[in-house]
């Protein structure tokens, strides 16, 4: 009789054990699911973007964009912190995260020439996200707000950066023309070849050129022509393009020159002087 007591006594712990569990488990159901909450910098956060290089060729020039943060009490924000990244031109990681108070991601350049402004956020208010330049991240990533609300915020010095980029030929500065050979006679042609520079000496890639000839004497006879038809030629990765000058003169003892010009899109100009061994007909 004890033994029957106790073996019912035991079930009934069973069975409350197992509809406490269940009744858990359906609480557990019923409660919405929390996300977690990305960490942010604290307000006052003083901010540093640096990118490097900051010129980078037009199509798929990389360039590392380090954001530098630091908290109002002079110590870098905890590591895991998120920044949030914007761009107007090229593309760029949606969101990098600091180790050491240091967040890196990458500007990509895609093919568009012209200075891209890049905005670092972290903490304060959020632009609100409208259709921009920078393509949709991958999913997972946070997405790209405007650029305007972006610069907004560097304004007001909300936990903030910029930093500009000058992509492909944004700033052609210097064009250096070259001829090859620099007097013809045999054969009756000369390779012409721009080379297009920047600001910092580093050659230009995709820049549109134009070539050009005129006599220097112009009671000479011209009898030349380009390879281009004056057709505008872009410059490779090693910032040159070439143009051939031909003559449809019959080599002799006389002498005539041909001045070549080549023009950038954006006014600057190289000038190279052939002489051409010739006889008049």
């Amino acid at each position: 009789m004890r033994d029957a007591t106790r073996r019912m006594a035991r079930l009934k712990r069973a069975r409350l054990s197992i509809g406490l569990a269940l009744s858990a488990a359906g609480l557990a159901l019923l409660m919405p699911a929390c996300e977690a909450v990305p960490l942010t910098a604290a307000p006052g956060t003083s901010m540093t973007l640096l990118a490097n290089p900051e010129f980078v060729v037009a199509n798929g020039g990389i360039s590392v964009l380090t954001a530098i943060l630091v908290e109002p009490a002079g110590t870098f924000v905890p590591d895991g912190t998120e920044v949030l990244f914007f761009t107007n031109l090229g593309r760029v990681d949606g969101t990098g995260k600091t180790r050491n108070g240091v967040a890196r991601v990458n500007f990509i350049a895609d093919s568009r020439s012209g200075v891209a402004t890049v905005v670092a956020v972290s903490g304060g208010p959020a632009p609100t996200p409208r259709p921009s330049p920078t393509p949709t991240p991958a999913a997972g990533k946070i997405g790209a707000p405007d650029i305007a609300g972006a610069l907004a915020s560097v304004a007001a010095d909300e936990n903030s950066a910029s930093v500009e980029i000058r992509v492909g030929n944004a700033l052609p500065e210097r064009l250096l023309l070259t001829a090859d050979p620099p007097r013809i006679a045999k054969p009756q042609s000369s390779r012409i070849v721009a080379t297009v520079f920047d600001t910092n000496g580093n050659p230009v890639q995709n820049v549109p050129v134009s070539f050009s000839i005129a006599l220097v004497d112009p009671l000479d006879r011209l009898a030349e022509t380009l390879d281009s038809g004056g057709a505008l030629l872009y410059t490779n990765s090693n910032g040159q393009v070439v143009d051939v000058l031909r003559t449809a003169e019959v080599p002799g003892p006389d002498q005539k020159q041909v001045e070549v010009t080549a023009t950038t899109a954006n006014g600057k100009t190289g000038k190279v002087i052939v002489l051409i061994d010739w006889v008049f007909i």
